[in-house]
């Protein structure tokens, strides 16, 4: 095995040895004693990954719905096993499963958990997280707040109602209550881009640096941080469409090419403000590898850990309308979640870390499954992942390595 050049060579020998409790407790306070050093570290990258993913299985294992989906005809495997087998990219491959302890319970009642919203989320079916965000402020004690990002606008645009979520605590509940300034105090804040979400946050930490010491961590939760290449393909043809051509079908039509789900004639809201051009344009892949070409130094600097669970799919997993954009997709990288690819949701910053890939497309990182009358006829809709579970141990893992308490 070729060595890996670490600052920290006593983490290796530790998780050799199987002392595991000692070194969870040496990542905690490498972390906590500089996090983007410590971050940055090959062998505490690789550490996390597996530790997030043992969180994961484990937390996933508890419900029963989720072990019956990934078990199947499988009854010899495990709970854990078939869970990793199931959701977790890669398989186990014949391995047998490592079994780590379980996570300290936290109180994280200190920890405001903001959510940035993809691109046309409020005309989707349902809120992204609509039910995996109930359920993290009851089981850790967050309190999650979702920004008031508009759905069709600039990551630029995006970036200051994203500012008033983390500075103001302006945006929504979880029940959907429209939030004014005050009615929250963020405290310590997880950024959680979901989709065209990460560089709306990502464009907000770029202009308003001085926030950055609110923010304990950066999840780019399937996030666009590169863009899509479905974006490149689509930017050309909304280029001179505006809203009203999208309230009238026209714009619509094309769209679909991206979110087929999406309902157009829900726009009610913010009317004026649609600028679709600006946000398909700013998904296109040269414009967001500029901005981090640009703005990689600052990202470097603010002191922000970064890091990306991302999805992948087969094209037989997909709906089946979505299968030619998983194509298209795969010939620029296999691992992709029909609308990014596993490397688009990496933040190529130093303080970054790939905490794991889940057997899951691109809708289902985010929603619950869609009506019955919106599905389109396919029967991939469903949604079976689990990712309270996933987003959870995501939480637990920030708070055991120090990052949020």
């Amino acid at each position: 095995m070729r060595a890996v050049a670490t600052a920290y060579p006593e983490l290796a020998a530790l998780e050799a040895s199987g002392d595991v409790p000692e070194l969870i407790g040496q990542v905690r306070a490498a972390v906590v004693a500089d996090p983007v050093a410590a971050i940055a570290d090959a062998v505490v990258r690789g550490w996390l990954g597996r530790r997030w993913t043992a969180l994961a299985v484990q937390r996933a294992a508890l419900d029963p719905e989720a072990v019956a989906i990934a078990r199947g005809r499988a009854r010899r495997l495990t709970p854990h096993e078939a869970i990793a087998r199931r959701f977790v990219v890669p398989a186990l491959r014949g391995a047998p499963w490592r079994e780590l302890p379980p996570a300290e319970r936290r109180p994280l009642s200190a920890t405001t958990v903001v959510l940035c919203p993809g691109l046309l989320g409020s005309l989707m079916p349902m809120s992204a997280f609509a039910s995996t965000a109930p359920l993290l402020e009851r089981e850790y004690g967050v309190r999650v707040l979702v920004a008031d990002s508009h759905p069709a606008a600039s990551c630029r645009a995006n970036a200051r109602d994203i500012l008033r979520a983390v500075t103001r605590g302006e945006g929504f509940a979880v029940d959907g209550t429209e939030l004014r300034p005050g009615a929250i105090t963020p405290r310590d804040v997880v950024l959680v881009g979901y989709s065209k979400g990460t560089p709306d946050a990502l464009t907000m930490l770029a202009e308003h640096p001085e926030v950055a010491s609110r923010v304990k961590a950066f999840v780019s939760w399937a996030g666009a941080a590169g863009g899509s290449y479905l974006a490149d393909e689509v930017a050309p043809l909304v280029a001179d469409v505006d809203v009203h051509a999208v309230l009238e079908g026209t714009g619509g039509k094309v769209l679909r090419r991206l979110i087929p789900a999406a309902e157009f004639n829900r726009i009610t809201r913010r009317e004026d403000e649609f600028d679709l051009p600006g946000a398909i344009g700013d998904l296109r892949t040269d414009v967001r590898s500029g901005f981090l070409d640009e703005h990689r130094g600052l990202l470097d600097a603010l002191g922000v850990p970064f890091i990306s669970v991302a999805g992948a799919v087969r094209v037989g997993d997909v709906p089946y309308f979505q299968a030619l954009a998983t194509l298209q997709l795969a010939r620029h990288e296999r691992i992709n979640d029909m609308q990014v690819t596993q490397s688009q949701t990496r933040i190529p910053v130093a303080a970054s870390a790939h905490l794991g890939t889940l057997r899951a497309d691109h809708w289902d990182m985010a929603y619950d499954a869609f009506p019955r009358q919106l599905r389109f006829g396919s029967r991939r809709l469903s949604h079976p992942l689990p990712r309270t579970a996933m987003l959870g141990a995501t939480l637990a893992l920030l708070a055991e390595i120090g990052l949020i308490e």
